[in-house]
């Protein structure tokens, strides 16, 4: 016997350091259970290298060899039959598994035949072979109702001929058959390859349950006729070998797998590259949208990319798509709602995070959302892409590229819109150049028409037409007021020079806006404490944060059914406060209103710099602004400002109502 085992053991052996050698590089539950059972079976083999015939310690190594037999048998079993993350399933299937057949060994080797352990220990085997079966198989409930059938019959027959010929070989013959069978075909469902290493190990195992069945046949028909050691053990060389060139394989899988992975990011990064470099040239996002849904399509591991931008309304709009039909671009437009701002939080909220910044919205579609973010945190957008192509879970590496290409999209796009937002607002400093000097050369003309009515008033005779010259020198004066309006709100006055005047100030922006607040019939109702000191602030500032401030308010009160806004001035404790009211929707959303660029108006009515201006302007003088939403409509914009030093020559204007109504 020992010149058959040895060279066994030496052979297990090496493959046993093998195994926890490629699991030490690549760690494996499975491949760390196939090495102990691998040691079991060595362990086995030795106990057969050991032979006696001592009486109680040949029992014990009996104990031994066929304790190992079952118990390995146990292992691959479980290796084969649960994932790598059921661990306490898999720990419970093997303790629970592992005392029973550790006992019936001892019990079988000290020829306990008879009484509890003969029905004890075999009885508790295959009623967890049953409950593993019923774990472990596909949820179908007559092949689970067939299988559980099955092992029970098995196992009844099995301790009945044990109890019958007092010989505990025969249910243990069919126990080991049934564990090294069952991992044969739970091995074949967990790889389903048809590879030489897969199919080698699962005959391997298939021929493994078979020699026991086999042996009880011959030893029934002819105690004498006995094959070879070598003989039995063919269909084990089979599973070792075909276990090794499954891991070779796998290995091979994994390279191939990579390589093509490493390919497929190669190609994604160059189509990526490509439209980075056309942004950056100078090309207009909004026409790269479709090239960029299209790329991510083709290069991805992703069947499916649709790309939505924030438009002026603040709605998401499709910009470009591929792979999606109609009716999902339609569906997740429909999501989205009116606030584009909300309803990406809201998304991100519902979905799952499967990186830094995208999104898992749907395991069954594989759906992933990817907020575009400018720098300024507000949304310019979102990457929404969908249907992996390969098997398994998304590539992280994957996207962690799409999320900085998503983030690169959102500066450039956010850069476009400040780019023309600028060049909007250089355009408005030039027109307002242009006017001072318009309004500057205008002067003098009114001047000389001012005149010449005064000196024809007093020569004209007649009533009807000495009317007509009055009413002619009464709009050439009030052409020359707004003029001068004009000039002294371009007029760039002593920045050292902090006491302005509130009354003269709202006057001459309230002139600048008559004509048309009057063409709109917007009402503007002002009134003022009777003694109001001046402002610790500049002229020309008072003036521009006032007149972005109206300007606003006309706006919001365009669409109203009652246009009215109302300006109030007091003062209180060191302080002026000045209220302007309308009656118009409320500001959208009171966190961003101060924003830069932020604006909810439409293309060419505002740069979004109003609000962010006057509230730096109101900052640097010591003041606060507050923006405040009114029930059940309307907007209300509150400043606070302190006075000027004492010796400033206070207002002494009472309370006065402009109507604006023509």
């Amino acid at each position: 016997m020992v010149p058959d085992a040895l060279p066994i053991v030496f052979v297990l052996a090496v493959l046993v350091i093998a195994l926890f050698s490629v699991q030490r590089l690549a760690p494996s539950v499975r491949v760390r259970l196939w090495a102990y059972g691998w040691a079991l079976i060595g362990l086995h083999f030795c106990a057969k290298s050991i032979e006696t015939h001592s009486g109680a310690f040949e029992d014990v190594i009996n104990g031994i060899d066929i304790a190992c037999l079952l118990v390995a048998g146990i292992v691959f079993l479980s290796s084969m039959g649960f994932r790598d993350e059921d661990r306490r399933t898999r720990t419970a299937f093997l303790v629970l598994m592992s005392l029973p057949a550790t006992a019936y060994a001892f019990a079988s080797a000290f020829k306990w035949q008879v009484g509890a352990a003969a029905l004890c220990f075999p009885a508790a085997l295959f009623l967890i072979l049953i409950a593993f079966a019923l774990v472990t198989l596909p949820r179908r409930a007559s092949l689970n109702v067939a299988a559980a059938i099955a092992l029970a019959g098995v196992g009844a027959f099995a301790v009945n001929q044990q109890l019958t010929h007092r010989n505990a070989w025969f249910a243990l013959s069919i126990i080991l058959a049934l564990l090294y069978g069952l991992s044969g075909v739970f091995f074949w469902r967990l790889y389903q390859r048809r590879t030489l290493g897969i199919m080698a190990v699962t005959a391997g195992f298939l021929g493994w349950a078979a020699v026991y069945p086999i042996g009880i046949i011959m030893f029934m028909f002819s105690s004498r006729v006995q094959p070879h050691l070598d003989v039995w053990n063919i269909p084990r060389f089979f599973v070792a070998f075909g276990m090794v060139i499954t891991l070779l394989e796998d290995k091979t899988r994994v390279i191939e797998q990579a390589s093509a992975l490493a390919q497929a990011e190669n190609q994604l990064l160059d189509r990526l590259s490509q439209i980075t470099s056309r942004l950056l040239a100078g090309k207009d996002p909004l026409t790269l949208c479709g090239d960029v849904a299209a790329a991510i399509a083709d290069a991805s591991s992703f069947r499916s990319a649709a790309l939505f931008l924030v438009g002026d309304d603040r709605k998401l709009h499709q910009a470009g798509s591929k792979g999606f039909q109609p009716e999902e671009t339609a569906e997740l437009q429909r999501q989205a709602g009116d606030d584009a701002c909300t309803s990406l939080r809201q998304l991100c909220a519902k979905g799952s995070r499967i990186g830094n910044n995208s999104f898992l919205l749907c395991n069954e579609t594989n759906l992933v959302l990817i907020p575009l973010t400018s720098w300024r945190g507000s949304p310019v957008g979102c990457l929404c892409v969908g249907g992996w192509k390969g098997l398994g879970e998304a590539n992280s590496s994957e996207l962690m590229k799409l999320e900085v290409f998503a983030s690169d999209l959102a500066v450039t796009i956010e850069n476009v819109r400040l780019h023309q937002q600028l060049v909007q607002a250089e355009k408005l400093s030039s027109l307002g150049q242009l006017v001072a000097g318009v309004a500057h050369e205008l002067n003098n003309p009114l001047t000389g028409i001012i005149g010449y009515t005064d000196l024809l008033t007093d020569e004209v005779a007649g009533q009807h037409a000495a009317k007509r010259v009055e009413k002619l020198g009464s709009e050439a004066r009030r052409m020359k007021r707004i003029v001068d309006g004009l000039l002294r709100f371009a007029r760039q006055n002593n920045s050292t020079t902090r006491a302005a005047s509130l009354e003269t100030a709202v006057h001459d922006v309230i002139q600048l806006r008559e004509y048309h607040m009057r063409k709109r019939s917007i009402h503007v109702d002002v009134k003022f404490e009777t003694i109001l000191p001046p402002a610790a602030i500049g002229e020309d500032e008072l003036k521009q944060i006032l007149l972005n401030l109206l300007n606003n308010a006309i706006d919001a009160v365009d669409e109203s059914a009652h246009r009215e806004i109302r300006i109030r001035g007091s003062h209180q404790s060191g302080r002026i406060a000045i209220a302007i009211e309308d009656s118009g929707p409320g500001f959208a959303d009171l966190n961003r209103a101060f924003d830069p660029f932020y604006t909810t108006k439409p293309v060419g009515k505002g740069t979004g710099l109003g609000l962010s201006i006057c509230y730096g302007v109101v900052q640097e003088c010591g003041g606060k602004i507050v923006l405040a939403n009114r029930q059940p409509y309307g907007a209300s914009v509150m400043i606070d400002l302190p006075a000027a030093v004492p010796g400033a020559a206070p207002s002494l204007i009472g309370s006065a109502s402009i109507g604006v109504k023509l």
